[in-house]
């Protein structure tokens, strides 16, 4: 009985041993304060981040839509609405964080490229979107109108979020590489 209790202590300590090194490993992961003297965020990194997040949130909001329309007995317009200023704010943001994106990079052909047709998604996107926010406006908000529309906005967003994670592999910023460049 009391090799038994000797053993399970033992274990235990081992196995608070070994989760506490590797809670220190993923802490040495993070960036410290001087990451970007140092060189280890370049160029477009924070611009890109929030770009990809605008995008993303667009896309969520797209989707939110989609399934309240689908869901819904009736369709409220305030709520459809409201929700559909928030997808209007969030392709607009992104549309300007790729604008900030692109005087960040100036001369370099293929990134201005990829930005190019990043823009072109979004503006797609926001085209359908402003039909589909007069359909929320409506006095009776026709639920498969306001699907339609979300599903073109969802597959425009879903490219330019493709195109912009493509781009990112090309300059080399990506979430993995850049949370571990500091090890």
């Amino acid at each position: 009985m009391r090799r038994n209790y000797l053993t399970l202590s033992i274990l235990s300590v081992a196995l608070v041993a070994a989760m506490s090194l590797s809670a220190s490993s993923v802490a040495l992961a993070q960036r410290d304060a001087g990451a970007k003297a140092r060189g280890e965020i370049g160029t477009g990194f924070w611009t890109n981040q929030r770009a990809a997040r605008r995008m993303q949130h667009a896309l969520d909001y797209s989707k939110g839509i989609y399934e309240y329309s689908r869901d819904a007995k009736e369709v409220q317009g305030k709520i459809a609405e409201k929700e559909s200023a928030e997808l209007g704010r969030n392709i607009e943001a992104a549309k300007n964080e790729v604008s900030a994106i692109r005087k960040e990079y100036g001369d370099d052909k293929n990134v201005q490229a990829s930005l190019k047709a990043i823009e072109e998604h979004l503006s797609a996107a926001a085209t359908q979107h402003e039909k589909l926010h007069a359909e929320c406006q409506s006095d009776q908000v026709d639920s498969s109108k306001t699907m339609e529309c979300c599903n073109t906005i969802t597959k425009e967003l879903e490219k330019a979020i493709a195109e912009h994670a493509a781009l990112m592999r090309q300059l080399g910023i990506d979430k993995k590489a850049a949370s571990t460049k500091a090890e």
